[in-house]
């Protein structure tokens, strides 16, 4: 199990490389291998370690490569034009971080966006929004004991999400129009 998660890990960074250098194909076929390989280990580890204590958004993070990973599969695929296999990946992304991550949530605007799925996108940019105020909230409190370089991180986090938020709404305000002027 150790080296199956190990092979897929590392088969997800040749992934990341591939989609950086926007060799899409390339990028989905690593991808797949990736998740292929090491989805089931990397799960059972998961579950191991919610086992014995912990909350859920804990948990996720020991996934967040393969969350990645099916988020950048998801926009390799929409650069292919490939809208349904696009929409498993950010499905995949939204199950697999427990719909904790914002950007799985725009992944899945990004497919309904380019499916014309106002509805749908409509309903992906709030769920990003309240995960993004989700990070907002957590990154807001205070971190007695915490070194100077994490409360800074924690301030850039807070900052970013904010940010976000405030583009995505500006969003929302135009599919809220575009339906309305389509009903």
């Amino acid at each position: 199990m150790r080296q199956r998660l190990i092979m897929g890990y590392e088969q997800a960074l040749e992934a990341k490389a591939a989609y950086e250098a926007k060799d899409y194909q390339a990028a989905i076929q690593l991808y797949e291998d990736a998740i292929q390989i090491a989805r089931n280990p990397a799960m059972a580890l998961e579950e191991a370690r919610a086992s014995v204590g912990g909350d859920n958004y804990d948990s996720v993070k020991g996934v967040n490569w393969l969350v990645d990973s099916f988020r950048n599969s998801c926009r390799a695929r929409l650069a292919l034009k490939d809208v349904d296999g696009a929409r498993r990946d950010a499905f995949a992304a939204t199950v697999f971080s427990q719909n904790t991550d914002p950007d799985a949530h725009m992944c899945l605007a990004e497919v309904c966006q380019a499916s014309k799925d106002t509805m749908g996108e409509l309903q992906a940019t709030k769920a990003a929004i309240a995960q993004y105020q989700r990070l907002e909230d957590e990154y807001s409190k205070p971190m007695p004991g915490k070194d100077a370089v994490a409360r800074a991180e924690a301030a850039k986090i807070k900052s970013n999400a904010s940010t976000v938020k405030r583009e995505l709404g500006f969003r929302i305000v135009k599919l809220e129009r575009e339906l309305k002027a389509s009903s």
